[in-house]
């Protein structure tokens, strides 16, 4: 038993034995490593635009340079146009300051809804306690 041995890691691209590993961005769509050839390429590619990749959720074909990271409490993997990042930047907006049931302005205090009521976003006290009367 050889105790610090490893089997040889290849390029994902090219398969050429790697002798050292470099690890692709996320946004490339790469599992595994790369050489370095490949991974000048890529990044060649990647910053000069003319990688491309749909948006997530029009599914429009955009250079990645003009594509958005999603927001990371928004749970969501892959990129976004421009037009799609706004349009959900405003809807969490307003769930995050608005009443999801009567459209109230929320103050300091904001009340969760239970997992069992399927309401989406957060709730004034008013409807809160509307909700829990009705659990009852």
């Amino acid at each position: 038993m050889k105790f610090l041995s490893r089997a040889p890691v290849y390029c994902n691209i090219c398969n050429k034995e790697l002798k050292h590993k470099h690890r692709p961005k996320k946004e490339w769509n790469i599992e595994g490593f790369l050489c370095a050839e490949c991974h000048m390429d890529k990044m060649r590619e990647f910053f000069e635009g003319t990688m491309t990749q749909n948006c997530v959720k029009c599914s429009v074909k955009k250079k990645i340079t003009d594509l958005w990271e999603p927001r990371w409490q928004w749970e969501m993997e892959g990129l976004l146009c421009k037009d799609c990042f706004d349009k959900k930047e405003k809807d969490f907006t307003a769930k995050k300051e608005f009443c999801s049931m009567c459209g109230a302005k929320l103050g300091f205090f904001r009340y969760n809804p239970k997992t069992k009521w399927k309401v989406e976003g957060q709730l004034c006290r008013k409807c809160w306690d509307s909700h829990k009367e009705h659990d009852k």
